[in-house]
């Protein structure tokens, strides 16, 4: 077994430390030594997990997976950003030390996952309870912290404060989205006020609400609205995380012609993308344009097109759009979605198609448009942020052409306005994925 020195300086990382230090000078301006210490903390964990996993006791293990996601995001921030296939393999890498761009560690979008419980085969409607779970404590422990920074009583990020005004609108907005949750599922046990200290204590019964609380809210500034931004990123990806396990379910209800079910699974879908849009009108109605300029140099080449469940929903919804093969095809670490060019796979759209139009079938097509309508509402305010937010001419952080890119998608819809369905994108020609694809397993989108 490696050392154990090695694993005790592990299992007693201070947490709480890590996350008062990033919070107090942002993420961007960590300790170098810290930052070195984790990423090379996560190459130790890596090797303990691989090789050495059978002798380590089962909270050894619990910890040591948990230390791996909170690792990771400071070993990918560890090098510069962008590195091509070709510096990898100049420095001697190969495609899985190539650390990717920084979305996901950007907002800690892998511990937000765990904490979701889709690194596992979860059925769709565990899914479902774990993201309004999610939702209602992300909205809660936001509003409590715009409540403490109104009061005078919050000590991390608190330059460049938005107007009164405009943070007792957004504690309103706020209020909104939590009450949307009510009676969707059970709350989480409540988050400690404070980041608890050791790993193993986000691992308790307490544990997903203190991830989510303490664990993913890290700006890389010290900038008050990019917890704002940050709080949108994880309500976004939880929403669209139940969105696509209960669009994946209602395709299979589809294929096997059992509408009452496919049709309670979009309208289950069309309750959490309606939430989804509420999360983004607090961004939107709430944070001036030039708080989001204050921070933007820092979140680096993080970008929408990087958030995997967005771009499997869009698949699974209406296939792979031609146009998105090339920033799809750039983002590597979810690359392989590519795979859905396969001629036989049959997204939502096509399914629709073979809906009777009797009672019951209506019924689906009556749900499947509630859902379109309110992913379409969402895409109009994603495109309208991006219009307000980008300067003219200014590329997204990703690598696209910002808000143009979006106005080429915003309107790919299910339904026309006449309620018609719509015919489904066909390519050319399948790209076949390129030889960074990574991956993953054909029938676990949830890892």
């Amino acid at each position: 077994m490696r050392t154990t020195a090695a694993l005790r300086a592990l299992l007693d990382f201070d947490t709480a430390d890590y996350i008062d230090h990033a919070r107090c000078v942002g993420r961007d301006r960590l300790d170098p030594a810290l930052r070195a210490w984790m990423a090379e903390a996560y190459e130790d964990v890596t090797v303990f997990l691989a090789l050495d996993g059978d002798r380590l006791s089962r909270q050894e293990r619990s910890v040591l997976r948990l230390a791996e996601l909170v690792f990771q995001s400071e070993w990918k921030l560890a090098l510069p950003e962008g590195e091509s296939p070709e510096q990898v393999a100049a420095r001697g890498g190969g495609p899985l030390d190539r650390r990717g761009k920084r979305y996901q560690p950007y907002g800690n979008v892998r511990l937000l996952n765990h904490a979701l419980g889709t690194r596992g085969h979860a059925p769709d409607s565990a899914v479902e309870r774990a993201c309004w779970q999610a939702v209602r404590a992300i909205a809660s422990g936001w509003r409590a912290y715009e409540q403490r920074t109104v009061d005078g009583t919050e000590t991390w990020a608190q330059d460049a404060l938005p107007d009164p005004a405009l943070l007792g609108e957004r504690i309103v907005r706020l209020d909104a989205l939590v009450s949307l949750t009510g009676g969707r599922a059970p709350a989480l046990r409540p988050a400690a006020a404070i980041p608890p200290r050791r790993l193993r204590d986000y691992l308790t019964p307490h544990g997903r609400a203190n991830i989510l609380e303490h664990l993913t809210v890290l700006p890389q500034t010290t900038q008050h609205d990019e917890v704002t931004f940050l709080r949108v990123i994880h309500l976004v990806e939880a929403t669209t995380w139940g969105v696509l396990a209960r669009v994946m379910s209602a395709a299979e209800w589809l294929r096997a012609e059992r509408w009452e079910y496919a049709s309670e699974c979009l309208d289950r879908a069309a309750a959490l993308a309606a939430a989804q849009t509420e999360a983004l009108l607090v961004m939107r109605r709430t944070m001036p344009v030039e708080h989001f300029h204050g921070f933007r140099a820092a979140t680096g080449d993080a970008s929408a097109v990087q958030a995997f469940p967005t771009q499997l929903l869009h698949i699974h919804l209406l296939g792979v759009h031609p146009d998105k093969v090339q920033a799809l095809h750039e983002a590597t670490e979810n690359a392989y979605v590519l795979l859905h060019q396969n001629p036989d796979f049959e997204p939502l759209r096509d399914l629709l198609h073979r809906v009777p139009g009797e009672a019951a079938g209506r019924r689906v097509l009556d749900a499947a448009h509630r859902l379109d309508q309110e992913l379409y509402a969402w895409r109009k305010i994603h495109y309208g942020v991006a219009m307000r937010y980008l300067p003219a001419q200014t590329t997204g952080s990703g690598g696209t052409s910002g808000a143009p890119y979006l106005r080429s998608f915003y309107q790919d819809r299910l339904f026309d306005a006449d309620r018609s369905l719509l015919p489904q994108h066909r390519s050319a020609e399948t790209a076949a994925p390129g030889p960074w694809v990574r991956a993953r397993p054909v029938l676990s989108p949830f890892n």
